[in-house]
C-alpha cells in the first residue's frame, strides 16, 4: 500500500459501550455526525527506567533499563455547536424533554462517568496511488464502492470531562476530553466497515480487537455512514439473531441498524367496545400501549409512541385502519423486538378477538 495522507474528517460515529468496549443496546445509544472540528489522540507513556546497583564503593556493578510503554491515549474531540443528545452520550448527562417528549436540553452531573465509554469511529480523507487503479477484469462493474478509500480510526474513550461553555460574539466550539481504554469486548464490531471479499462485500472487522489494543487504523473502500438526526437506537441482542455477535459462528456482515420491523394488528368478531394492549419484546415488562377497539391509525400511533421507552414518535409508522373493519400495520424500530398482544378487553360482537402477525 502506498503512503496515505490524513486530511479532513468526513464523519464521526459514537456508540455507547461499557468500559471494555462492549456495545450497549438502547434507544439513544449511537449517533453519526459531520459537525465536528477535529479529533486528536496523544499517547501517555510510562517512562523508561534506569536500573542500577552500586557496590559498597559506590561504583555501578549492574545496570539495565526498562523500555517505555504506552499507558493510554488522551483523546480530544472538538465539537461544533451543542446537540443535547450528543452531550448526553459523551458525558452521561440526563436529558431535558419538552411537553411532547422531545429532547431539548441536558443537565450536568457532579461525577465523571468511569463505567461506560464511547466507541469513536472517524472517517478521514486523503487519496493514495492505489485509489482508482486500472481494473484487471470486468468484476469492477459489480463492486459497490465508489473507487475512493478512506482512513478509518477506531478507539474507545471513557471518563469524558465537560468542556467550558463560552458565550460571546464568536462561534463557540466544545472540546470533549477523555482517555482511551482497551476495547476487546468490541469484538468485530456491530457495523460494516471493511471489505471482506473480492466482490466488495462490506462487512465487520475481519479479526476481533485484541485485549490490549487502544487504537485501530486502516484504509477502507466502504463509504462512511449517513448522518443521523441526533442520537438513535442501537441494536445488538435484538439484531444479531440469525448469526451471533461473538464466537466462531459470528456474523460476517452486521445487520442494518436502521432496519425496521412490521406487525399487522387484526381484530375479529366485530366488537362494539373495549380495548386491548400491545407490547414489545424489549420493553420493560411493566410497559404496554392501550389501543381502542375502533382505533384509527393516528390514535394507535399516539398510543404506542406515547409509551416512555426512549423512542420518538417519528420512529413509528401506523397505516391502515380503522379497527375493527380494517387491520392496522405498525412499522417500528427493529431494536424493540417482536410485538405481541398483552391483555384483551373487547366486548360485544361475536367472540371478539385480536391477533398480531
Amino acid at each position: 500500500m502506498s503512503v496515505a495522507p490524513v486530511v479532513k474528517g468526513y464523519k464521526l460515529r459514537a456508540t455507547k459501550t461499557d468500559r471494555c468496549g462492549l456495545p450497549l443496546e438502547g434507544p439513544k445509544n449511537r449517533f453519526v455526525t459531520d459537525c465536528f472540528v477535529s479529533v486528536k489522540t496523544t499517547p501517555v507513556m510510562k517512562d523508561r527506567q534506569e536500573l542500577e546497583q552500586p557496590n559498597a564503593e559506590g561504583r555501578v556493578i549492574f545496570s539495565d533499563t526498562t523500555p517505555p510503554s504506552r499507558k493510554h491515549h488522551n483523546a480530544e474531540i472538538v465539537m461544533a455547536g451543542i446537540d443535547p443528545e450528543q452531550w448526553a452520550l459523551f458525558l452521561n448527562y440526563p436529558t431535558i424533554l419538552d411537553h411532547n417528549g422531545n429532547v431539548i436540553g441536558f443537565g450536568d452531573k457532579k461525577d465523571v462517568d468511569s463505567k461506560t465509554g464511547l466507541a469513536i469511529e472517524v472517517w478521514t480523507g486523503g487519496s493514495t496511488d492505489d485509489d482508482c487503479g486500472i481494473p484487471d477484469d470486468d468484476t469492477i462493474f459489480s463492486l459497490p464502492d465508489s473507487g475512493l478509500t478512506y482512513g478509518y480510526l477506531l478507539m474507545c474513550v471513557t471518563e469524558f470531562t465537560p468542556p467550558p461553555i463560552s458565550i460571546e460574539a464568536a462561534i463557540s466550539t466544545f472540546t470533549m476530553t477523555g482517555i482511551t481504554t482497551p476495547m476487546s469486548r468490541w469484538g468485530r464490531g456491530p457495523y460494516n466497515v471493511a471489505r471482506i471479499d473480492n466482490s466488495g462485500t462490506a462487512g465487520r472487522l475481519l479479526v476481533p480487537i485484541e485485549k490490549d489494543r487502544h487504537l485501530t487504523w486502516f484504509r477502507t473502500p466502504v463509504d462512511p455512514p449517513e448522518t443521523t438526526d441526533g442520537a438513535v437506537s442501537l441494536g445488538i441482542q435484538s439484531l444479531f439473531t440469525v448469526d451471533p455477535y461473538f464466537g466462531s459462528g459470528a456474523a460476517d456482515v452486521a445487520p442494518d441498524q436502521d432496519d425496521s420491523l412490521e406487525a399487522t394488528i387484526t381484530v375479529t368478531g366485530s366488537p362494539t367496545g373495549g380495548n386491548f394492549t400491545v407490547k414489545f419484546a424489549n420493553w420493560d415488562s411493566s410497559l404496554s400501549a392501550t389501543i381502542a377497539y375502533n382505533s384509527t391509525n393516528s390514535a394507535a400511533k399516539t398510543a404506542i409512541s406515547g409509551v416512555d421507552d426512549g423512542h420518538l414518535a417519528a420512529e413509528f409508522t401506523v397505516t391502515g385502519g380503522a379497527l375493527p373493519g380494517t387491520a392496522l400495520v405498525v412499522k417500528y424500530p427493529a431494536v424493540l423486538g417482536a410485538m405481541s398482544i398483552g391483555t384483551k378487553a373487547l366486548i360485544g360482537g361475536t367472540a371478539p378477538d385480536v391477533a398480531i402477525s
